[in-house]
């Protein structure tokens, strides 16, 4: 019977579901190579065809054993298992050989790990899923119909756990792993998912042991409520009862340590493993005390208290209700406990966000926007279903990204020919398609102009409707037409062409040539570069660069041949990379780098060429700020600054290293500029404050002039002196250029006067 099975059709279309499914996967970006992506599609795949062929395979072989008393039903059946259960492994072969054989035509950096995804999500989900469809022909009349709503109850589950809990990770005995749709690239086996996958392995073993005791106290004609009744029976006989009792040990130890484990992560884990929380008017602040102190938390919590109010000012809508925020350590711990590293997120349903502490700054107000926003989402999900309208009105709303507005941006990425059509990114799923910059950039900049245009109630019922014809009486391709002869309007000069190539001409994770491989290899890089091991960090960024030419695995090398005084490596990279790729201005952020090389090596002339390509783009006030800094340290020609700003010491020897600078040349105004910076991270303010009012630079450097203000004003805003903070950075504006930094100046002034009242009451 077994053998005219596998001969027959029923056999063939499962392996032509494979082939078919598997050439499909090698034509789409991610699904075409032996890696995770593919793995879980072939899972998900198989685990339906595995369950189904087992079940039909058992089920034949019940009814001819009925027939033929010869042999013990109980093994005859067994062995029609097995046989199901290789036929279905074999059929894996299948789209294993496909990837194989593609990778002759597609780069696949780490056929070994793409292997070890393999085994463990497609191979492990064929045996626990012919496992299931033994048991349940075995104990159902209606073993198929069991098997579909086991299935869906599972998915529910993990939908649940997706919607109740902060987790946006899942781990499943069918698909194996799914890590949420997050921006993050690295991606790698990890512990947890090899002890799942044992885990799943030990469940499947179980069903078919329950599936042998059914078989043996059964009759197939039993019905299943006999059938439960005789296997509870037979589990609690004899040796069965030690097995039974190691089972249940095992799934209620597994069950309660699944977060320790990294199978789950309820809200309750997370706020125990962070340690510490907060309680303000709107907010709970769930931290970890290695993060900040009893007296930087309270800052903290008056930061979530002033961007909710700048929120709520701009909506027009006063927020009721606690909205919990979850800051985490670091990245890693973020990852490890909620599924997304460097991707924040909110969960309007929730009223929850999940920052970092590093990017808690830049995204604070982003992230709550999608919370304040929420009422004006559909039911459930309280958000768009148009991912360009929930982030572009958070976009639009926070205002802040770069050197530039957003409405800079997008005209400077129109005139230059960069960026698909702001149709695709508004609909339902055309964001995600593109880069992550230029779309939420675009989103951004389309919203604020509905926004300003058309006031902020109908965006709001836009965000629910999705139904632009219905609100602003006009369809999405005349608003699109207003909006483009807007940006036209906007002057765009041939330095934000080096702008747009920076910033608007990465490829998606889509485009990427082994994109998870290299992000997780190039993330260990960054940690041994942190750990001061620059040789190891070199080797891997060397490695990550000639598999894939990719820019952060060159920014990354360039940096740690920085370190390690290798500057003509830095000297070849700008010739015969950089100046001979025909848009050389998307590596201007490493001119930084390989300008410091330079300067070092004696071409001081050639540096200070880099130096000035960057301070004409304006990147950013960071790059702009440190291209002055050089400038100046060139000027006085000594061989200290060098050295110092190729440092790694911490700021503690930074700044002691700078007060002897300082004491040695008492007229110079770079060191003491230059010592206010690590003050200012060490938050010695009272020391920030005499160092930063003891120069001025108005004659000497107006950019660094308003960049020195900006300091003194956020030292005494942090010492609680208000109105001289206010003041000190209305000064600033005398010096600042552009709409975005006068916006981040009034975003300032706007700040010390809430702070001033919330620190009066809460005194």
């Amino acid at each position: 019977m077994i053998r005219e099975f596998f001969d027959n059709r029923n056999a063939a279309i499962p392996g032509a579901i494979y082939l078919l499914v598997s050439l499909v996967c090698t034509q789409l970006p991610l699904l075409n190579y032996l890696g995770y992506e593919f793995s879980a599609v072939i899972a998900l795949l198989a685990s339906f065809i595995s369950g189904f062929v087992t079940i039909r395979v058992v089920k034949r072989s019940l009814v001819d054993s009925t027939d033929d008393p010869r042999s013990p039903i109980r093994n005859r059946i067994f062995d029609s298992f097995k046989q199901a259960l290789t036929f279905n492994l074999t059929l894996l072969i299948i789209p294993l050989v496909v990837m194989l054989t593609n990778a002759m035509f597609v780069k696949n950096c780490s056929l070994l790990e793409g292997f070890g995804f393999f085994v463990l999500i497609p191979v492990v989900s064929v045996i626990f899923s012919s496992a299931f469809g033994f048991f349940c022909a075995a104990h159902y009349h209606w073993p198929r119909a069991m098997f579909v709503l086991f299935v869906l109850a599972m998915f529910a589950e993990v939908i649940a756990v997706g919607y109740f809990t902060p987790a946006i990770f899942s781990y499943n005995f069918f698909y194996g792993y799914f890590p949420g749709l997050t921006y993050d690239e690295v991606l790698g086996i990890s512990s947890s998912l090899v002890m799942f996958r044992i885990f799943t392995l030990v469940l499947a073993a179980a069903f078919v042991w329950m599936a042998l005791l059914i078989l043996r106290s059964t009759h197939p004609d039993d019905a299943s409520w006999e059938k439960g009744l005789a296997l509870l029976g037979a589990m609690m006989q004899g040796r069965s009862v030690f097995v039974t009792a190691a089972l249940a040990t095992l799934v209620i130890v597994t069950w309660w340590f699944r977060g320790e484990l990294g199978f789950d992560s309820s809200s309750n884990f997370i706020r125990r493993t962070l340690g510490d929380a907060v309680e303000t008017q709107h907010f709970r602040i769930y931290y970890s005390k290695q993060s900040y102190d009893k007296s930087e938390i309270r800052w903290i919590a008056a930061e979530h208290e002033f961007r909710l109010k700048q929120i709520t000012d701009e909506l027009n809508l006063p927020y009721k209700g606690k909205i919990e925020s979850f800051i985490y350590p670091s990245s890693d711990v973020k990852q490890r406990l909620m599924g997304a590293g460097n991707t924040n997120i909110a969960k309007p349903w929730s009223q929850q966000i999940h920052t970092t502490k590093q990017s808690l700054d830049a995204t604070l107000k982003h992230e709550l926007v999608h919370v304040v926003a929420a009422p004006f989402g559909l039911p459930i999900i309280k958000a768009s279903l148009s991912t360009g309208l929930v982030e572009g009105v958070a976009m639009a709303i926070e205002w802040e990204w770069g050197s530039r507005t957003p409405h800079e941006y997008a005209a400077a990425m129109r005139k230059f020919g960069v960026g698909p059509d702001i149709r695709s990114i508004m609909s339902l799923t055309g964001f995600a398609a593109q880069s992550s910059s230029i779309s939420y950039v675009l989103a951004g900049s389309f919203c604020r102009y509905l926004i300003d245009i058309y006031c902020i109630r109908n965006m709001m019922l836009l965000y629910r409707s999705n139904d632009y014809e219905r609100i602003y009486g006009k369809e999405l391709d005349s608003l699109v037409g207003e909006w483009q002869m807007f940006l036209d309007g906007i002057p765009v000069t041939d330095q934000d062409r080096d702008i747009v190539d920076v910033l608007f001409r990465r490829p998606p994770i889509f485009e990427k040539v082994c994109a998870r491989v290299v992000a997780a290899r190039n993330a260990l890089a960054r940690k041994m570069f942190s750990d001061k091991r620059y040789g190891e960090a070199y080797a891997l960024y060397n490695i990550s660069f000639e598999e894939t030419s990719g820019y952060e695995s060159l920014s990354g090398l360039l940096s740690s041949s920085l370190r390690l005084g290798k500057y003509d490596v830095l000297a070849s990279a700008l010739d015969t990379i950089i100046l001979r790729d025909e848009r050389s201005a998307q590596y201007l952020p490493l001119f930084l780098t390989i300008g410091d090389g330079l300067w070092k090596k004696g071409d001081a002339s050639r540096a200070l060429q880099l130096y000035r390509r960057v301070e004409r783009a304006n990147l950013s006030e960071g790059f702009t700020e440190a291209v002055h800094l050089r400038r100046h340290a060139q000027m006085e020609e000594e061989e200290r600054w060098h050295q110092y700003f190729l440092s790694d010491e911490n700021d503690t020897i930074r700044a002691e290293t700078l007060r002897l600078i300082v004491r040695q040349s008492p007229d110079s105004w770079l060191p003491q500029y230059m010592l206010a910076k690590p003050l200012l991270r060490l938050h010695r303010f009272d020391e920030a404050q005499k160092v930063l009012e003891s120069f001025s630079l108005e004659s000497v450097d107006p950019t660094l002039e308003s960049s020195r203000l900006r300091m003194l004003g956020y030292t005494l805003f942090r010492l609680k002196r208000f109105e001289e903070s206010k003041a000190v950075f209305w000064r600033s504006l005398n010096f600042v250029s552009g709409e975005a930094a006068r916006n981040e100046v009034q975003d300032w002034l706007e700040r010390t006067d809430w702070a001033k009242e919330f620190f009066a009451r809460y005194q």
